[in-house]
């Protein structure tokens, strides 16, 4: 996604769904959320919907080992549990290899979740390596963010010579300049303009490809982002330019003009790619505060297992200096515990029988033994990661204002660039074709609508990320657009705010 219209079509589209009650996209965060009656529609079809229209949605595969597989019909017994798993798109369970190959959303989901529901019905489930959701979804803004980067490359190799080559021999045949001899028998030559073309091909419909299919995407499916107008501006551009080339009509080539107006958008792509992926940042490091494993005791035996593996139940056993796993009331031991992260309190708090702890938080002395109560994504750490997440995903109320002017932006922006065109031509006499395509080309390519889309949700993923690293949450982002209102703050006497 690269703009508002990005996030109007995806949502205008899915929405239209039979089943679909609210589809709810953010640009900045590059999440969607979908409500929808799964008896009517699957989220596989709302994921190949979005296909058709051009995107993308990131997911993860991970082959489990497992344990306790006799035969085919225990496959089918486990592929039809995890089938009925929300989140989980497809499923493989061989009886030979002893693997089962599951796709599934890891925003949903998470690797814990499939070996718990294996668990469930007799079967072992082995943890496997890099099945994240934060990898996942990590993976996904990487492969972006180089596949921009290599657009950008190619297009500078290209474009900066082009450029070079065009405006130096504008300029030379206005006698502004003196070029060295060698260049002076290069515009001689009857072969430059074709030298011309071929360096503006390869950025056109190899760097520009992109937006073509985007553009095509987009009003196939009766919409227009910002890629129609990319495709539009540079087009004119560049298919003007045969003209002159052939022999057919004029005698300027606007080559360089194609080449430049793609290479400059596609260098924005990568600076809001690599701008995505620092503003995640923030999230990374509460997911990275709670523990990899824990130390638990089942029928006796002492095991070290992965935090996923907890189960509420268990007894989980703390040393001093460890992180508390999960959330759970002690049951034996004493110790001090310093819950700083979660309540913002310095000093430790004195934890015995009966008492709750949190996971994430520090044992500092005595050893602890607690029995699990809350486990995965119902510990406080994961319910906060979800508030800020959600914080980050929602839209703010000014928001709302530039989600109502992109349904009707670039429409609007294509018939200002029609009469740009026409009025040049028409009203203005002493202007050419050439002039009056320069002037819509302009109008085309200065209006897309990137700044107005990325703003407001770019400043709210950067607004509550920042806050998160301080100890502060947001629970929505309309909270964050009024806090900016707020003339007096009020403290208690510990100083710690809710």
């Amino acid at each position: 996604m690269t703009c508002a219209n990005c996030v109007a079509t995806i949502e205008r589209v899915t929405a239209k769904m039979p089943g679909v009650a609210q589809a709810n996209v953010n640009l900045a965060s590059e999440r969607g959320t979908w409500i929808f009656d799964p008896a009517v529609v699957s989220d596989e079809q709302i994921i190949a919907r979005i296909g058709d229209i051009g995107y993308g949605v990131a997911t993860a595969e991970v082959d489990l080992p497992l344990q306790g597989l006799h035969d085919e019909t225990d496959a089918r017994t486990i592929e039809g549990a995890l089938k009925k798993i929300d989140g989980v798109l497809k499923v493989n369970v061989s009886s030979v290899t002893q693997k089962a190959n599951v796709q599934y959303l890891p925003t949903m989901i998470g690797q814990g979740d499939l070996r718990r529901a294996i668990a469930a019905i007799g079967f072992t489930a082995i943890a496997a390596e890099g099945a994240s959701g934060e990898d996942a979804e990590a993976a996904a803004r990487e492969a972006e963010f180089r596949h921009q980067r290599q657009r950008l490359i190619i297009g500078l190799i290209f474009t900066i010579p082009l450029f070079l080559l065009s405006m130096l021999k504008d300029l030379w045949h206005a006698n502004v300049i003196a070029v060295p001899e060698i260049l002076d028998q290069f515009y001689m030559w009857p072969g430059s303009w074709w030298v011309f073309l071929a360096l503006a091909i390869p950025v056109q419909f190899y760097v520009g490809k992109d937006f073509y299919v985007g553009a095509w995407k987009a009003l196939k499916n009766r919409a227009a982002n910002m890629d129609v107008l990319v495709a539009m501006g540079s087009s004119v551009a560049f298919f003007y330019s045969l003209g002159p080339l052939l022999g057919l009509y004029g005698a300027h080539l606007y080559f360089e003009t194609a080449a430049v107006i793609i290479t400059l958008i596609v260098l924005g792509k990568y600076l809001e790619a690599k701008a995505k992926g620092r503003t995640s940042e923030a999230l990374k490091k509460l997911m990275g505060l709670r523990a990899k494993t824990a130390r638990i005791m089942r029928d006796g035996v002492e095991l070290e297992v992965a935090i996923d593996d907890v189960r509420v139940g268990d007894t989980v056993i703390v040393r001093p200096g460890e992180k508390i796993p999960v959330d759970g009331v002690v049951i034996d031991g004493r110790s001090n515990v310093d819950e700083s992260m979660i309540t913002g309190e310095s000093l430790p708090v004195e934890k015995g029988p009966g008492d709750k702890v949190v996971g994430a938080t520090i044992n500092k002395q005595g050893l602890l033994k607690f029995e699990a109560t809350q486990v995965g994504k119902n510990t406080v750490l994961a319910q906060i990661v979800k508030l800020v997440e959600q914080a980050q995903g929602s839209k703010a109320p000014i928001q709302r204002l530039a989600d109502q002017v992109s349904a009707w932006f670039v429409p609007a922006v294509i018939a200002i660039a029609t009469l740009t065109f026409i009025g040049q031509m028409v009203l203005n006499s002493t202007a050419g074709f050439e002039w009056a395509m320069r002037a819509a080309v302009a109008v085309l390519v200065i209006a897309c609508p990137c700044a107005m889309g990325l703003a407001t949700p770019t400043a709210v993923m950067v607004g509550t990320g920042k806050g998160a690293e301080h100890g502060i949450l947001f629970k929505s982002s309309a909270a964050l657009e009024r806090l900016g209102n707020v003339k007096v703050v009020v403290l208690d006497k510990t100083g710690t705010i809710t």
